[in-house]
């Protein structure tokens, strides 16, 4: 058998703890530990049935998605800036509803109310982005999320000895 050049080997990343070869990306990891489970649950309440069915059941179905510890410790970061829109989402929605609400009747229009429920929701969202990045260090968090992205995609989780190694 003829010995391989280093140029024809192929290059196998090792764990930087055991020198393991089973080693995963983070991404993969992350992957193989989650799952969507659909569910289905038919219930008979004791209480006031008539709002339910005319037979007294109530039906729920759905999906949800589970993920494995170690899947949730190899997820991706989150993204700053999302959690700034849900917090301006409810302010927003309640001062579109209001305006929206009121031009409409006032100019006897539901598409003008839609139209201002619109805009005043825009105007609420994006203000507040404006606003956390100017004033509350927002573009330092995206900054470090960033980083955090990068540095997740190059990681690798060891099965071996549960170590992380990060590539560059």
């Amino acid at each position: 058998m003829q010995a391989l050049g280093k140029s024809q080997r192929s290059e196998c990343m090792l764990c930087a703890h055991c020198n393991s070869e089973n080693i995963k990306r983070f991404s993969v990891v992350c992957e193989e530990g989650t799952s969507t489970e659909n569910f289905s649950a038919t219930s008979k309440p004791v209480w006031n049935t008539k709002p339910f069915s005319p037979l007294g059941k109530q039906k729920m179905q759905g999906t949800r998605t589970v993920k494995t510890d170690l899947a949730k410790r190899c997820s991706p970061p989150a993204d700053p800036e999302y959690g700034v829109l849900y917090m301006a989402a409810f302010p927003g929605i309640i001062l579109g509803g209001y305006f929206g609400f009121s031009s409409g009747i006032s100019w006897n229009s539901f598409w003008l109310g839609l139209i201002v429920f619109a805009a005043v929701l825009a105007i609420v969202l994006f203000g507040a982005v404006f606003l956390w990045k100017k004033f509350l260090n927002g573009n330092k968090s995206i900054a470090n999320y960033r980083a955090s992205l990068e540095n997740w995609q190059h990681s690798w989780y060891c099965s071996k000895c549960g170590g992380v190694t990060v590539s560059k």
